[in-house]
């Protein structure tokens, strides 16, 4: 699988630049090219200006500026509906419907998780069952 994920390009939303920066080594490491962004308004620009070509959007929900996580996959959605569009957080709230909906479809990662567990997500949507659909 190493030889499919070359090439394939995650643009990682996260305000918090630690973070931002360990989930980029580790999808580095696993042979993805990686793009950061610190905003939800940032990410927007990279996606709308289009002069890099994104395979998948990890965002973090909860962030500064005028695009949280889910407003950010809304624009996206707009624009290039077949664009995945994944969330990861550590502040889920457990009564929260779309957190809740997001992660009955296996659409959301929760913090912390380990290098595997991310891998095996980002892997999963890209290159699993039904991901080709």
């Amino acid at each position: 699988m190493q030889a499919e994920k070359a090439g394939y390009t995650i643009l990682v939303v996260d305000d918090d630049p630690p973070i931002l920066q360990a989930v980029r080594r580790i999808l580095e490491q696993a042979d993805y090219v990686v793009l950061t962004s610190l905003s939800g308004d940032h990410a927007w620009n990279v996606i709308e200006r289009g002069h890099a070509r994104v395979d998948l959007v990890l965002t973090d929900i909860v962030m500064p500026g005028s695009l949280d996580g889910f407003a950010l996959a809304a624009k996206v959605r707009q624009r290039e509906l077949k664009l995945p569009v994944l969330f990861m957080t550590g502040a889920l709230l457990e009564d929260d419907e779309s957190s809740a909906e997001m992660a009955k479809k296996g659409l959301m990662l929760r913090k912390p998780f380990s290098p595997k567990q991310l891998v095996e997500f980002i892997d999963s949507h890209l290159f699993g069952a039904g991901a080709a659909e």
